[in-house]
């Protein structure tokens, strides 16, 4: 290493702009560390420490590829594996059967896969002038641009968007291809063009302005995350060749992604990972405009909501480990962290650098770190309040930042979106980096037990009242509060969450966060009669517990997260691993005449506290505090 004397002293810059590392999310993408890469690589004596650190993530990416003769696409939500020849000649469908699913989307994790491939190849071939990587993402490129098709459906998917966009970049970005590769490139772009843009036409017909939209009853309905971006991809392709289609592509997404934003402020949202994969797109579809016509979209105020949503959720001591509640998977759709980054570049934001420099290398697709790399100078960034915070389709509390506070993140949405489940009122618990009371954060698409345990009655932990689990998105929010500088609260009236048969009058769900060692849940009950009450509490998959003295234990890392309930001791039998679980182990709990108040208190300390129940059950005192409803 020319200009970092030692392995450590290369881990000391490199921990400036964030963790390097293979990514290795569930998509395949997986590569070896990168921490050898810049071992006998010189370095730009002139490049900042941030920049040689994203630039030996690319190139550690690129090696790791280099040594691959398959494309491995982890199919994680349906538990297969598929290892693809490469060069891939053209858009292959596997002959796998997927049960209960007649015509798998296979082509976007495809694509996925492959485009980050050739990303970390296609950089390090452009940064770096490397032969080598410069072969490989030749052979790629050639045969994708060969492929008939792109796109698995006739409406506009994921899987032509993503090729649109990996040809976009390609044609607009990268000045090592040759003029075959470069004329072939951007034929495909054309091709690419005409094949989306009859399936956006007949889908967006009406839709020229965002009025067209918003003006349907149902606006949302032409809102859904899939053929939106499909849009986005042909917008790219067709901005990329002067495509006679660019001016109508580019106004639909204006309109659409308009339409988007307005109906934020009514709550719409499809949660921070598929809400941050149209951002991702729309980002760069963004930078290829001209910067007059970047300011409806950049100049909106419910932009922020997607930077909220990125690092309120975020878990004590790791930003990017969001609260996975509804359909939210961290690592594996990173994708809202890649779009921050690459707003960065568009619009300076004290929060949006905050966040991106806790944000590790590792964690970035390679296209958001491309972003990063991009900036002349990180501007310098604000850390953000920390208590009673609204991310639009959660209200989170918290103590602050780092690894030894604590938070609480608590559904709360309407969005009629279906990657928003049904899920209100259900909480999680963070610290250490870790998120020790969870919720299974996706949803299992194949028919069967898996799938039961991600969207069934037993997936969230609002509670099941008469049998009857939370099936409609009628949350109201009562408060969201910071009662005092250590104590903060929410409130959300659930009654309507639940159908008729429930026999239900009131149930609202009432959190205190305390200090960094205090989470109290109440549920205020009342129905006709005296209802039955059953309690499913999710530890993070790898959790240990221990029951003492009617108190449960969740340990994990260095927290001890002490568990009770005022109406029952809890106690090893309660403890189970459901049908269809990846890890988690649960603690069931079934409350007979529940109500008034059901109190959990979720304390983390050293040594099991006690628990006090008094007023007639709607008081507790612990740890010297006294919440009452």
């Amino acid at each position: 290493m020319s200009d970092i004397a030692t392995r450590r002293e290369f881990l000391q810059v490199t921990a400036a702009g964030g963790a390097v590392g293979g990514w290795l999310a569930g998509t395949g993408a997986g590569w070896s560390s990168s921490l050898h890469a810049a071992d006998d690589e010189p370095q730009p004596s002139a490049a900042s420490p941030e920049r040689r650190a994203v630039e030996a993530e690319i190139r550690g990416r690129a090696r790791w590829q280099l040594e691959q003769t398959r494309l491995i696409v982890d199919y994680y939500r349906v538990g297969r594996k598929i290892a693809y020849p490469l060069p891939l000649p053209e858009l292959v469908i596997p002959e796998v059967l997927v049960p209960s699913i007649a015509v798998y989307p296979w082509a976007t994790w495809l694509l996925w896969t492959l485009e980050e491939r050739i990303d970390c190849l296609g950089w390090t071939a452009q940064w770096f002038g490397d032969e080598q990587a410069r072969l490989a993402a030749t052979a790629d490129l050639a045969a994708l641009a060969r492929w008939p098709t792109y796109q698995q459906y006739t409406s506009p998917d994921l899987s032509s968007a993503h090729a649109g966009r990996i040809l976009w970049t390609a044609s607009t970005r990268w000045g090592w291809l040759n003029d075959d590769l470069r004329r072939s490139v951007r034929e495909a772009c054309v091709r690419h063009v005409e094949a989306v843009l009859p399936a956006s036409d007949k889908l967006y017909a009406s839709v020229r302005t965002k009025e067209d939209v918003l003006g349907r009853e149902s606006p949302h309905t032409l809102l859904h995350n899939i053929p939106l971006i499909g849009t986005v991809g042909a917008a790219l392709t067709a901005t990329a060749v002067g495509h006679s289609a660019a001016a109508v592509l580019n106004a639909r997404v204006q309109a659409l992604f308009g339409a988007v934003l307005d109906l934020r402020s009514q709550g719409y949202s499809e949660g921070v990972a598929y809400d941050g994969y149209v951002l991702d797109f729309v980002a760069d579809w963004l930078a290829a405009l001209p910067a007059a016509e970047q300011s409806a979209i950049l100049d909106h105020p419910n932009l922020n909501h997607y930077l909220e949503q990125s690092y309120m959720l975020g878990a004590p001591g790791a930003i990017e480990q969001v609260a996975e509640l509804s359909d939210v998977e961290p690592r594996q759709m990173p994708f809202h962290l890649s779009a921050q980054a690459k707003l960065l570049q568009l619009q300076r934001h004290p929060l949006r650098s905050w966040l991106m420099a806790r944000c590790p290398l590792d964690v970035l697709r390679s296209n958001g770190l491309v972003a990063l790399r991009d900036l002349l100078d990180m501007p310098s960034g604000e850390e953000p309040p920390a208590g009673a915070l609204e991310s639009h389709y959660a209200a989170v509390l918290r103590s602050g930042w780092e690894s030894e506070d604590l938070a609480v993140a608590v559904a709360c949405s309407t969005s009629p979106m279906g990657h928003i489940q049904s899920d209100s009122g259900t909480l999680v618990i963070g610290t250490g980096g870790n998120w020790l009371v969870t919720d299974p954060g996706y949803q299992q698409y194949v028919r069967g037990e898996e799938r039961e345990f991600t969207v069934g009655a037993a997936a969230h932990n609002a509670p099941l009242i008469n049998n009857h689990a939370p099936s409609l998105k009628r949350p109201r929010k009562i408060v969201l509060e910071a009662v005092s500088p250590s104590v903060r609260r929410v409130a959300v009236d659930l009654t309507q969450c639940y159908a008729a048969e429930a026999s239900l009058n009131t149930l609202v769900r009432h959190v205190w966060l305390s200090n960094k060692n205090l989470v109290v849940v109440a549920d205020q009950v009342e129905a006709a009669k005296s209802p039955q009450a059953i309690y499913h509490w999710h530890a993070a998959p790898t959790a240990a517990w221990w029951f003492e003295d009617g108190w449960a234990l969740v340990a994990q890392g260095n927290a001890r997260l002490w568990l009770a309930c005022s109406q029952g001791r809890l106690a090893g039998a309660d403890l189970h691993r459901l049908s269809g679980s990846r890890g988690q182990l649960t603690l069931v709990s079934t409350i007979d005449g529940a109500g008034p108040v059901v109190w959990w208190a979720f304390a983390l300390t050293p040594e099991r506290p006690t628990l006090h129940v008094e007023g007639e059950g709607r008081q507790i005192r612990l740890l010297d505090q006294t919440f009452r409803i």
